[in-house]
C-alpha cells in the first residue's frame, strides 16, 4: 500500500470512460449524416489518425483549436473519402456529449478511493464542457474535488504547464504526494513522472504491456490491467 499518496489524478478517456465505444458509435452516425457508407473496420483508421493528432498536440506541434480542423480531414483522406470535415467534427462533438460508457469497474473504484479519503482530480486533455458533461452523464462528477481539463487549464498533458495549472489549485500538496493514473504512456505516465508524481499505467491489454516492457523496461511505477487492481496499490 502507498501511504504517502494524498491526491489522485485520473485520466478520463479510456481510463474511466470508454472513449472508443463512444467514438465508434459517433463516427457511424457522422458517416450516415454525411451520406457515407460506414464499415466497423474504419474505426481503426480513426484511432490511428486521432492518436497521431493528439501526439502532435502533446508535442505542441498543434493546438486544441487545430483539432477542430484537422481530425476528420485526416481520417477522410486516409480512407480516400470526401466530405466536410469541419461539419463532421461539429456533429462528432455533439454526439460525444451524449455518450458516457463507463469502463468496467470505474464507478466501483471511484467509490472505494473516495471512501479511502483520497482527493480525486480528473485530469484530461480535451474540450472542457464535453468532458464535464460526459462525467456528469456517467454520474461520476460527484466523486471529484477538481476537474482539470486542458482547455480550461490552458495547457495539455504531458506538459509541465498542465501540471503547474493543476497544482495551483492544490497549494498544500507536493508532487510526490500525487499519483497520475491513466492509459496513455505519453500524456499520463511521461507527464506525471516528469513532474515528480507516482505513476500508474492502466493497460487492459497484456499484449500491449509486454510490447512496451520489451522496449523500455517497466514504463510506470505501477501497472494495472483492471481498475479493480488499484485496491492492491492504494
Amino acid at each position: 500500500m502507498n501511504n504517502k499518496i494524498k491526491v489522485l489524478f485520473l485520466d478520463i478517456d479510456n481510463t474511466l470512460l470508454d472513449f472508443d465505444a463512444a467514438a465508434s458509435w459517433a463516427m457511424e452516425q457522422c458517416f450516415q449524416k454525411a451520406g457515407l457508407e460506414y464499415k466497423p473496420e474504419m474505426f481503426s483508421v480513426f484511432t490511428e489518425e486521432n492518436n497521431k493528432i493528439w501526439q502532435r498536440i502533446e508535442r505542441k506541434e498543434l493546438t486544441m483549436d487545430d483539432l477542430f480542423y484537422v481530425r476528420w480531414q485526416a481520417v477522410l483522406s486516409h480512407l480516400g473519402l470526401e466530405a466536410d470535415g469541419v461539419e463532421m467534427e461539429k456533429e462528432f462533438r455533439v454526439l460525444l456529449n451524449l455518450s458516457a460508457v463507463p469502463v468496467e469497474g470505474a464507478e466501483e473504484i471511484l467509490i472505494y478511493l473516495k471512501e479511502k479519503n483520497y482527493c480525486l482530480c480528473a485530469a484530461s486533455n480535451g474540450p472542457y464542457d464535453q468532458q464535464i458533461r460526459r462525467l456528469k452523464k456517467a454520474d461520476m462528477l460527484k466523486y471529484f474535488a477538481h476537474c482539470f481539463v486542458s482547455e480550461k487549464v490552458g495547457a495539455d498533458k504531458p506538459g509541465k504547464e498542465f501540471f503547474d495549472g493543476c497544482m495551483k489549485e492544490l497549494p498544500e500538496v507536493r508532487p510526490e504526494e500525487c499519483m497520475m493514473i491513466g492509459d496513455s504512456l505519453t500524456a499520463d505516465i511521461t507527464g506525471g513522472r516528469a513532474y515528480g508524481m507516482s505513476t500508474c499505467w492502466y493497460v487492459p491489454s497484456v499484449e500491449k504491456y509486454n510490447e512496451e516492457k520489451a522496449k523500455s523496461g517497466k514504463p510506470a511505477d505501477y501497472i494495472i490491467h483492471e481498475l479493480y487492481d488499484l485496491k492492491n496499490i492504494l
